[in-house]
């Protein structure tokens, strides 16, 4: 079976186009109420810092006004506690045209929220983190901008990932699943876990460097032996192939997508292996040079010559 060098292809375009998405221009309105409290205040204050020029948090008081959002907003957030004016002020930020989440303490604060829509939702907690995480949910269930929110915003990046590797565990499951053909899998689960792990960069904020060929190399070798170990069990169990495959590619992929999730959380530093290796070069280079100076050997003429 030939390797698929277009689809490799198509995986390093895929990874390009994330870090082109990871550029894209967010837009976010933050609407503050006089009554909410400082502990949402501050929550919203330290999770919306931009970490990219693209990213531009606008913000305004709600004092009775009218309350204007640019076109180009992607997403309102209002906090409140409750106010008379709150509704009026919701009402007109939906009709902007921007999805809008009013973020409260309790839900009795804005009792004219009655379910989430595709334009409005109420996120009620006293929990920072269970606000945070619920807000990033919601956010990315009404914005096309995955990879730019969670690459700006660092509180949105967990939520982001996890549904990547999601996605690329069940689209490997898939394919181990439904392949008919011995060994063409592979190739094709390994360029997913490819376009997995250069989306997961994007997410994280980790540019195409050299470093990830040591990512790219744990993938093909974590390929190498997911493949062999579906085969091993696979044997085991021959009617119930298909669904070992399925298991473990979808498992598979998870794990690799968990542990380049906890590389990139933890700034792994390669510095020290890549110092390694250039030494270990440098040694080979040194030991190839001695043997081949070793081996030559030069003839020595003899005194006088042959004589005919």
């Amino acid at each position: 079976m030939g390797i698929p060098y277009a689809r490799f292809t198509d995986a390093l375009k895929m990874g390009a186009s994330a870090l082109r998405d990871s550029d894209e221009p967010v837009r976010v309105a933050v609407f503050v109420d006089p009554s909410a409290t400082q502990f949402l205040v501050n929550t919203v204050r330290e999770a919306f810092v931009p970490q990219t020029t693209s990213a531009l948090v606008r913000v305004g008081v709600l004092d009775g006004s009218p309350v204007t959002v640019k076109p180009d907003t992607d997403v309102t957030l209002v906090i409140s506690c409750g106010s008379p004016h709150l509704q009026d002020a919701v009402q007109q930020a939906v009709v902007a045209g921007a999805p809008v989440a009013v973020l409260c303490e309790s839900s009795v604060e804005a009792p004219f929220i009655g379910k989430d829509t595709p334009m409005l939702g109420l996120i009620a907690s006293t929990n920072k983190t269970h606000l945070l995480e619920t807000l990033a949910r919601w956010i990315l269930d009404r914005t096309q901008k995955t990879t730019a929110f969670a690459s700006n915003f660092t509180f949105m990046r967990v939520a982001a990932a996890n549904r990547v590797i999601a996605s690329c565990a069940l689209t490997n499951m898939a394919t181990g699943a439904l392949s008919f053909i011995p060994g063409s899998d592979f190739p094709v689960m390994t360029i997913a876990q490819l376009g997995m792990m250069l989306d997961l960069s994007a997410i994280f904020g980790k540019p195409l460097r050299p470093e990830r060929g040591y990512e790219v190399a744990g993938l093909l070798l974590g390929g190498f032996v997911l493949r062999a170990s579906a085969r091993a069990i696979a044997q085991q169990t021959p009617r119930m192939g298909f669904a070992v495959k399925a298991l473990v590619a979808a498992c598979g992929t998870a794990a690799m997508g968990r542990g380049l999730m906890a590389i990139y959380e933890r700034d792994v530093d390669y510095s020290r292996l890549n110092d390694a290796l250039a030494n270990l070069a440098s040694r080979a280079k040194g030991l190839a040079s001695a043997v081949t100076a070793r081996g030559v050997r030069y003839e020595q003429p003899q005194d006088g010559g042959d004589v005919a």
